[in-house]
């Protein structure tokens, strides 16, 4: 499965295996919307660990995401990005719209 949930007590993470881009970028949407729903899960962290590439399709998914944990009053954090994908973040200047973590742990941590 290209993306992989990892349930916690405070936060859901949605790890991606591949790139964030067409129907990673849509089952990512749509897992969420599942868990926001069915859990009323408000915090999430995107594990980026495996994803070596996002596209616009998948920058436009992480702020649809950011929205609606925002609309919950949840919150929703970035982890494990590597350097590609850091720098597709800088490049779009959306880094500063996204808290970003190097571990899973750091970002947990820093849920409420």
């Amino acid at each position: 499965m290209p993306i992989r949930l990892e349930e916690y007590e405070h936060a859901c993470v949605l790890g991606i295996d591949g790139d964030l881009a067409g129907e990673n970028a849509a089952e990512l949407r749509r897992i969420a919307q599942e868990q926001i729903e069915s859990r009323q899960v408000a915090d999430f962290i995107v594990d980026f660990e495996k994803c070596p590439f996002i596209d616009s399709e998948g920058l436009e998914t992480l702020l649809w995401l950011k929205r609606r944990c925002e609309d919950v009053f949840g919150q929703l954090k970035l982890a494990c990005l590597d350097d590609n994908c850091r720098k597709i973040l800088e490049i779009t200047r959306l880094d500063c719209r996204f808290e970003i973590h190097q571990e899973i742990a750091a970002a947990l941590k820093m849920m409420r």
